[in-house]
């Protein structure tokens, strides 16, 4: 079994692995959780929308009466997650999608923090705050490989967290939205809690091997896969569902997924174009069927409530009913017993006879104006309420039936009393019926409805539930319910439709209610349709849009693909002429004929290059024979040079015949000398320009150097009465180099200041050490200065000032650019400054000095 360690982080202290961590998670890929929670947020929030009623579960209940704001929140932050992902905008604009997509994430977290879903507080937290924070990290093309993934990271720290919490304290599950019994959330628990740690090594170590990392995110894939099923899916936990369920599945193919957005160039017109249309198909589709289907189902809700409003003021008429049916019987019975006298024996036979005839009621009485009992039949009654009967009737200037209802030894009664009245027709005592409420329950029973009666103050008089056994049982209305509706008038209720009614006289309330699920069942499953058609157009109108996109793209591409070739040099590349778009077709022209127009100069320009090769050859052999002629013209002259000299030298061996005579051998001598340097000169360059020239190098003293070059340059300063002024470094300057060439380097440069320097002008030379490791020679005079024109190509072959007619001590030209060549091959470089004509001029050569 592999151990997989980071030796890296093993080997280094508590700092500098924070350091090392903090770098690792700053190089984190944000693309693949763009994508997901882009898919997550605009899925959920149009699930929201178009089908809120399979919300209706614990989790989302505190979300719920803000659904549209969330799922809109949702749709709006996954469309802007997707936009991030294709456009790359400004930092700020990426950050407040971010930021937005957190929100909604935090908000589902509240919403299962309100009902004990720990796990649903935990994954959508670490979410949330992933998706914010990840806002604020650096966007760069994607990599297929290399740097982790946030996305990775985020879950490997989910399962972690959920699995150690399922495994430490299990009883936080025993909610009823984990319906998963203990020994299944053990094995849940632990396969997340030994999976997300693999997860998490495998975002933040770079490096690992293929099947490593495959093997980590196999494993986790599956480990939330079967969280899914096993804990969301009987929760009804949707979010979770497509969370755990399409999470995993993202978290096992993302070695693969991270190399395809690698691959996905985003900033194409194609990708973009697919990106508007499926946009804006998608979201128009959502909100259309959406506002669709919400209004739907508000005229449906609308018409339910209508329906149980009319079930309820039919079931208050009924029970109106049964009062004025049964306040007739006491009325009868009050007037038969104010007919007989007022004593226990008559009236007990009165009642007794009452109660043979009408056995639904359940007790008699004959009352005394002071509420003291005449007469009783059937069950015994609290005296207190009687004497409250009593009361009631003695207030009233014209005594009328009263309607009571009263719990006795734990039954509901409905208690009615009629005034009875002598045979002058005066008030002489009070005759009390008592009926079971639930015989008034059976007259308000409805199928499929729940119907509750009450007494207009709070107190309940009756109630039934005859909703069929597959519908989830309702709530009870809340305490008082019918003082508020007799107050507002109406009550909304979120699990129901119920409708009111007053019961007319005696002023009870009726509430008839059914399910939502029973009420709307038939635009519910419309809705549930329209989403399941809505979730297989949407693939559809992306697929169109991509195909469309694709379709405008092509003609584009097919352009930039002959214009690549134009690049290249092939002018017969087409350009797609077939294109019906306008700016495309437009477009195509424009290259074409600028296709032709460069077609044309490319002829010419080869035409042209044609002829400069031509000439570039010619000059070329000019070139070389210049150098051979100037070769063999040096070797020429030396032969007659050499003869003039011995002759020179043997006339003035012979001694002087004459002052003519010596002063011509003199001139001869000079002359011979200057012709000589010439063709020394013209020998240089020519080996020079063909190469062959070798140094002969050895450590030398610069400073030496510059003084041997003086001294052999002093002999023409004193001819003219020039002023030479040294300033030599003090220290010795090594440099590796040949003497000879060095010294013929700095007596050029010398005898050019001699020679363009007024008599009894001044030369000064410099040497001393410059910029670390080099040395600098500078040769300064105030002669006739160089010309701005002149002064860029000083060093050039042949290239010389205005002379005069006699040309008196005028070179050919080449002394310079031997300079320039001799320095350049040790290394240095030269160069010349002027103030212009008349100012003087400096040269200054700069050799590397031998490292010490």
């Amino acid at each position: 079994m592999a151990i997989w360690r980071d030796t890296e982080l093993s080997t280094e202290g508590s700092g500098a692995q924070g350091a090392r961590l903090g770098e690792r998670l700053a190089r984190l890929s944000v693309e693949v959780l763009l994508w997901v929670m882009s898919l997550f947020c605009s899925t959920m929030g149009a699930f929201l929308l178009i089908a809120p009623h399979h919300f209706q579960t614990p989790p989302y209940r505190a979300l719920l009466p803000y659904g549209i704001g969330w799922g809109a929140l949702a749709l709006a932050s996954g469309v802007g997650l997707l936009a991030v992902a294709v456009l790359r905008p400004r930092r700020w604009v990426a950050l407040s999608v971010h930021v937005m997509a957190g929100l909604t994430l935090l908000a589902l977290a509240a919403s299962f923090a309100r009902v004990g879903g720990v796990n649903g507080v935990v994954v959508y937290t670490v979410l949330g705050l992933g998706t914010a924070l990840g806002g604020l990290l650096p966007r760069g093309r994607p990599a297929a490989g290399g740097n982790g993934d946030l996305f990775g990271f985020l879950m490997g720290v989910v399962a972690t967290l959920a699995g150690l919490l399922m495994v430490m304290a299990p009883g936080l599950f025993r909610s009823a939205i984990y319906p998963v019994e203990r020994l299944r959330l053990s094995v849940l628990g632990l396969s997340l809690l030994l999976t997300g740690p693999l997860l998490v090594y495998a975002a933040l170590v770079p490096g690992l091997r293929r099947r490593q990392e495959w093997a980590a995110h196999l494993v986790a894939g599956a480990a939330f896969l079967a969280f899914g099923f096993f804990m969301a899916l009987p929760g009804r936990a949707w979010t979770g569902l497509a969370l755990y369920c399409g999470g995993g599945a993202v978290v096992a193919v993302l070695p693969w997924l991270r190399r395809r957005l690698a691959a996905l160039d985003t900033s194409s017109l194609r990708a973009r174009l697919s990106l508007a249309l499926a946009i804006a198909s998608s979201v128009t589709l959502v909100l259309a069927t959406a506002l669709a289907t919400a209004q739907e189902e508000r005229l449906a809700e609308e018409q339910a409530l209508a329906v149980r409003g009319i079930e309820a003021q039919a079931i208050a008429q009924n029970v109106s009913d049964y009062i004025e049916m049964n306040g007739a019987r006491t009325l009868a019975i009050a007037a038969l017993a104010g007919r007989a006298p007022l004593t226990a024996e008559a009236q007990e036979t009165l009642l007794g006879a009452s109660r043979r005839s009408y056995p639904d009621v359940t007790a008699f009485r004959t009352l005394g104006l002071d509420g003291r009992v005449i007469a009783a039949a059937g069950a015994p009654l609290p005296p207190q309420l009687l004497r409250r009967l009593a009361a009631m009737m003695g207030e009233e200037r014209e005594p009328r039936i009263q309607v009571m209802t009263s719990q006795v030894d734990g039954r509901s009664l409905l208690f009615l009393g009629a005034p009875v009245r002598d045979a002058m027709g005066r008030l002489a005592g009070l005759l009390v019926t008592a009926y079971d409420s639930e015989a008034l329950g059976e007259r308000i029973v409805r199928p499929g409805s729940s119907v509750a009666l009450n007494d207009g103050h709070g107190r309940p008089i009756a109630s039934r539930d005859a909703l069929p056994p597959d519908l989830a049982r309702l709530p009870r209305l809340p305490d008082g319910w019918d003082r508020r509706v007799r107050s507002s008038g109406a009550m909304k209720r979120e699990s129901g439709v119920v409708g009111f009614a007053r019961v007319p006289g005696v002023g009870w309330m009726v509430a008839v209610e059914r399910p939502q699920s029973a009420d709307l069942a038939g635009v519910r499953r419309g809705r549930d349709v329209a989403c399941g058609l809505l979730l297989a157009l949407i693939p559809l109108a992306v697929a169109g849009g991509i195909l469309a996109a694709r379709r405008i793209a092509l003609p584009l591409q097919t352009l930039s693909e002959a214009v690549d070739e134009l690049t290249a040099g092939n002018l017969a590349a087409p350009l797609g002429d077939g294109s019906k778009i306008t700016e495309v077709a437009r477009l195509s022209a424009a290259f074409r004929e600028m296709r032709d127009r460069l077609a044309a100069r490319t002829r010419e320009s080869e035409r042209l290059a044609g002829e400069l090769r031509a000439r570039a050859e010619a000059l070329a052999e000019a070139d070389h024979r210049k150098d051979e002629f100037l070769a063999m013209l040096a070797h020429e002259l030396r032969n007659p040079l050499g003869a003039i000299a011995n002759a020179s030298y043997l006339l003035e061996q012979l001694g002087p015949s004459s002052s003519p005579m010596e002063k011509s051998v003199a001139i001869i001598r000079r002359q011979i000398q200057h012709l000589v340097r010439l063709v020394d000169d013209l020998l240089d360059v020519s080996r020079i320009t063909r190469g062959k020239v070798e140094l002969r190098r050895e450590l030398l003293d610069l400073v030496e150097i510059v003084r041997q070059a003086v001294d052999t340059t002093r002999p023409l300063a004193e001819a003219k009465s020039q002023n030479l002024r040294l300033d030599l470094s003090r220290e010795p300057l090594p440099l590796v180099g040949d003497a000879t060439r060095l010294e013929q380097v700095l007596s050029n440069l010398l005898r050019n200041a001699v020679k363009f320097t007024e008599p009894g002008g001044h030369i000064d030379i410099t040497a001393g050490r410059g910029a670390p490791g080099e040395a600098v020679v500078r040769v300064r005079d105030d002669g006739i200065g160089i010309g701005a024109e002149l002064l860029p190509r000083v060093f050039d072959l042949f290239a010389q000032g205005e002379q005069a007619l006699d040309r008196e001590g005028a070179g050919l030209g080449i002394g310079l650019t031997l300079v320039r060549s001799l320095v350049e091959m040790h290394g240095g470089r030269v160069e010349a400054r002027s103030d212009g004509p008349g100012q003087g001029s400096e040269l200054e050569v700069r050799l590397p000095l031998a490292p010490s």
